[in-house]
């Protein structure tokens, strides 16, 4: 009777547990001064219940705890720390059989200024239509500054160029990391800039849209805003003429119709104005030609319109806040599959170190329930 009592009470206690949930320390690590951070705010997000906010913490310094976390179901958890209007996220997830876990985050401090930037520009392309252009261009900028920070300022700090002519925005996208986001140009004193942070490392900015072409000539206006090297430059079809001043014919690509231009030590600052002339393709001609020529941009995301018109224009800086804010809950689901496709990877990788013989029961249960939950977690969210 007391043994069969005593397994009654474990079950129970074992169900008050489950319930009652348990503790996730969050630490703060400061990447600029590799100390402890502080960050204005921290959130806890349920991916299973579609980023749910379970708990959030403001001014947070060094570390917090949230309590009564779920580990149950295969649950796993975005967290997100802030800083200076700068988002930095990361995954977790809960190991079902502790009550006690801990998750470390990295922000880095924030500066206004650029510095210790490298701009290239791999590719600029124009397809010429009978009745229209499609440019399709890719800024990378690399933040080499050291210590490493992130640069950030409203309402932006990194400058772009859409052409007041532009019939069609396809997308505007930037990725830091292996997925982009989209964003929106908007006006300011510095130029056209969008409203995203440069963090530490490579970021990847992809832009295309639509200019009009009367079928025999157009000028077509570009603004350098970066000191660039070499800013090689792509024609669609390959006997269109393309004039600029500086530009240079360095030859032909034949496998995808392409012909090559490239400039030499553009300044930033300098205005581009390139005069195209010459019969366009048809919608005919282009079908054999693009699926050839036309360069992909990797996880492209389909563009909102109402999001990348451009020559938005805005007024206050409050107004600038409430867009990032929003672009930054549309983009929050994007930015978990990423990161969950990351720890997928990391979770196969570190299975693979071991074999059946020097691999740990626990350690591999343990790799097994992560495993589960990051693929549960993604079909939930996808």
């Amino acid at each position: 009777m007391n043994s069969k009592l005593l397994i009654l009470l474990a079950g129970v206690l074992m169900l008050f547990n489950g319930l009652l949930g348990g503790d996730l320390r969050v630490n703060l690590i400061n990447g600029t001064t590799n100390t402890p951070g502080f960050a204005d705010r921290v959130v806890l997000m349920d991916l299973s219940a579609g980023m749910l906010e379970v708990a959030s913490a403001a001014d947070v310094n060094s570390s917090t705890t949230f309590s009564d976390i779920n580990p149950s179901g295969q649950k796993q958890y975005l967290i997100q720390a802030s800083l200076a209007g700068v988002s930095y996220s990361t995954t977790f997830v809960p190991t079902p059989d502790l009550t006690a876990w801990e998750a470390s985050i990295t922000l880095f401090d924030v500066q206004s200024t650029l510095s210790d930037i490298k701009a290239t520009v791999p590719f600029f392309v124009i397809y010429a239509f009978v009745d229209k252009l499609y440019i399709q261009k890719r800024l990378i900028l690399e933040n080499h500054s050291d210590p490493p920070v992130t640069f950030f300022d409203l309402p932006g700090i990194i400058n772009v160029h859409v052409p007041d002519n532009v019939t069609q925005m396809d997308y505007l996208t930037i990725k830091h990391g292996t997925t982009p986001l989209r964003t929106q140009t908007i006006d300011s004193d510095r130029g056209q800039v969008i409203p995203n942070a440069l963090k530490p490392g490579s970021s990847e900015i992809d832009i295309a849209y639509y200019l009009p072409y009367d079928s025999s000539a157009a000028l077509v206006s570009e603004t350098v805003s970066y000191d660039i090297d070499h800013f090689h430059v792509y024609v669609m079809p390959m006997n269109m003429q393309v004039t600029a001043p500086g530009l240079k014919r360095e030859g032909t690509d034949n496998e995808n119709g392409l012909a090559i231009y490239a400039f030499e030590h553009v300044s930033a600052g300098t205005e581009i104005e390139f005069r195209i002339t010459g019969q366009g393709m048809t919608d005919t001609e282009s079908q054999g030609q693009q699926n050839t020529g036309k360069i992909v941009v990797e996880h492209r995301i389909a563009a909102n319109n109402e999001l990348i018109l451009a020559g938005v224009l805005v007024m206050l800086i409050l107004t600038v806040m409430f867009i990032s804010i929003i672009r930054q809950k549309t983009d929050l689901k994007t930015e978990s599959i990423e990161m969950l496709n990351k720890q997928r990877k990391a979770l196969l990788i570190e299975y693979g170190k071991h074999t059946e013989a020097t691999l740990d029961d626990k350690v591999k249960e343990r790799i097994l329930y992560q495993l589960i939950a990051v693929y549960k977690t993604l079909e939930r969210i996808r």
